[in-house]
C-alpha cells in the first residue's frame, strides 16, 4: 500500500529520495532553520522538508508566514494557503504575516486576517499590488480584535466598514498603515468619523490614497502618536488632530486643501507639506490661501519645515496677504524646498515672509541637489545673504 504525502504538498513538488539523518542539513540548529525560513516564501518552505526527517515539520511552527502569489500560481494559492493555516500548529507563535498578491478574494483576505486574530500575531502586512481596481465589497472593522498585534499595514482596495457598536479592538498597536482603503460609515447619516482614538499605544500612522466619502469631519486624537503621514487621501471633510506628542506631520498632494483644526501640538518639529495648485477663480485662490496661512499658524512650533512648487504658487499668488500677515514659525531652523520654483514665484518675498516672525534669526534653506542646477543654487545663495 503506497503511503500519501500529506495534503499539504498536493501542489508541490517532492523529491522522494532517502534522507540521510546525519548530514549537515538535518544537525542544523533550529534556530538557523528558523532564520533561513524567513527569507523564502511560505511555498518554498513547505517544499523544503523533502531535505531532511527532522524538516518535516518544522514548517507547522515557523513564525514568519510570507505569501506571494504570482499570475500563474492564483488559482492554486488559495487552496494551498487554506491547508498550510490549517495544517499550522495551533499554539505556535507568529512575528509576521507577510501577504502580496495581484489578485486577492475576499474570502481570503478575511480568513488571513480572522487566522492571525484568533494567534499570538505581533505584525500583518496585506498588500494588493496590482494598479487595477477591484472594489469588491469588504468587512467590519471588528474583524480586527487582537491584545497581540503591534503593526498592522494594509494596501487592500477594498472597504472597511464603521458601525457605531462595533470597531476594531487592538490596545498594543504602535504601528498602522492603511493605503487604497475605503471607509464607510453605517449609519450613513453619521457625518464623523473617529478611528483611533481607541489605540492608546499607537505611535506611527500612515493613510495613503484612501477614500473618505460622505464624511464631514475627521478625527485623528491620539495622546501618544509620534509620526502622522496623509497622503493622497480623496475626502471632502475637515480634520481635527488632537495629539500631543506629535513630533512630525505629512500633508501630502490632497485632493482638497482641507480645513484643519488642531490641538496641543506642543511638541511638533518636523512638517513636510505639499499641496496641488489649480488654475481656480481668483476668489477660490484667495480662500486657499487664506486656509493655508491659517494652516501655518496651527503648526507654529515647526523647527523644519519642507514645502514644494505648487504651495510657493499659493503663497506668491497674492503676495499682499504675506505683508498683512506676520509669519507663525516661530522655531524656524530649517525651510526645505524640494523643486525649484518657477519663474512666476517671488521667492525672496516668500523667505522674507518666513523670516517675519523673527527678522534676526538665522534659518537655513535647504534644497535637494539632485533636482537643482547649479544655477538654481546660486540663485538660492543671493537670495539667502541679500
Amino acid at each position: 500500500m503506497v503511503k500519501r504525502k500529506p495534503k499539504i504538498f498536493d501542489d508541490i513538488n517532492i523529491d522522494k529520495e532517502p534522507m540521510d539523518d546525519n548530514d549537515r542539513i538535518t544537525r542544523l540548529p533550529n534556530d538557523v532553520i528558523h532564520y533561513m525560513y524567513s527569507f523564502m516564501d511560505s511555498r518554498c518552505i513547505v517544499q523544503s522538508s523533502a531535505l531532511s526527517r527532522r524538516w518535516i515539520n518544522k514548517w507547522r511552527s515557523h513564525p514568519y508566514l510570507n505569501f506571494e502569489t504570482l499570475p500563474f500560481t492564483n488559482k492554486k494559492f488559495p487552496k494551498f494557503m487554506h491547508r498550510f493555516l490549517t495544517n499550522r500548529k495551533n499554539d505556535a507563535e507568529i512575528v509576521t504575516i507577510d501577504f502580496r498578491s495581484t489578485s486577492i478574494r475576499l474570502s481570503l483576505l478575511k480568513e488571513v486576517i480572522s487566522y492571525a486574530m484568533s494567534h499570538i500575531t505581533q505584525k500583518i502586512n496585506i498588500e494588493y499590488s496590482s494598479p487595477i481596481p477591484t472594489r469588491r465589497g469588504g468587512f467590519d472593522l471588528s474583524l480586527f480584535k487582537s491584545h497581540f498585534l503591534q503593526d498592522l499595514c494594509l494596501n487592500i482596495d477594498f472597504e472597511l466598514f464603521k458601525t457605531p457598536n462595533l470597531t476594531w479592538d487592538l490596545p498594543v498597536l504602535t504601528t498602522l498603515h492603511l493605503e487604497r482603503v475605503s471607509f464607510l460609515l453605517y449609519p450613513t447619516d453619521n457625518k464623523s468619523l473617529d478611528l483611533f482614538s481607541t489605540f492608546s499605544n499607537l505611535k506611527n500612522l500612515v493613510l495613503v490614497n484612501c477614500q473618505l466619502w460622505k464624511v464631514n469631519t475627521f478625527y485623528i486624537t491620539s495622546n501618544k502618536l509620534e509620526n502622522l503621514r496623509l497622503k493622497f487621501l480623496h475626502h471632502s471633510c475637515q480634520f481635527v488632530i488632537s495629539t500631543p506628542k506629535l513630533s512630525s506631520f505629512t500633508y501630502d498632494r490632497m485632493d482638497h486643501l482641507s480645513l484643519l483644526l488642531t490641538s496641543d501640538l506642543n511638541s511638533l518639529e518636523t512638517v513636510v507639506f505639499r499641496t496641488i495648485y489649480d488654475n481656480r477663480s481668483m476668489g477660490e485662490q484667495q480662500k486657499n490661501v487664506e486656509l493655508l496661512i491659517d494652516i501655518f499658524h496651527q503648526m507654529c512650533n515647526t523647527k523644519f519645515l519642507t514645502l514644494n512648487t505648487a504651495t510657493l504658487k499659493f503663497l506668491s499668488r497674492f503676495p499682499e496677504l504675506l505683508e498683512s500677515k506676520i509669519s507663525p514659525f516661530v522655531r524656524l531652523q530649517t525651510l526645505t524646498l524640494n523643486e525649484m520654483p518657477p519663474s512666476s514665484v517671488d521667492l525672496a518675498d516668500i523667505i522674507s515672509y518666513f523670516r517675519s516672525c523673527v527678522p534676526d534669526r538665522l534659518f537655513f534653506v535647504e534644497y535637494y541637489p539632485e533636482l537643482w542646477s547649479i544655477l538654481d543654487m546660486k540663485s538660492i545663495e543671493k537670495i539667502i545673504i541679500g
